[in-house]
């Protein structure tokens, strides 16, 4: 259900997995998911335009204390 784009959240209470734990058991990740993830991954990084050009972290000033 997950794979074929349902929430998780949805996916647990049809199957009746009442934990995370539980549903994390049986949602065994295979070849073709790494595959998958690795090939967003790759067109994430070659499309610079959806990435932000600012880093969203913020230099602190030190406290004088």
């Amino acid at each position: 259900m997950v794979r074929a784009g349902g929430p998780e959240r949805v996916a647990m209470t049809i199957s009746g997995h009442r934990t995370r734990a539980i549903f994390d058991r049986y949602n065994i990740v295979n070849e073709a998911d790494l595959r998958e993830a690795m090939q967003r991954t790759e067109s994430y990084l070659k499309d610079g335009a959806q990435r932000p050009n600012h880093s969203p972290v913020i230099q602190m000033k030190a406290s004088q204390n």
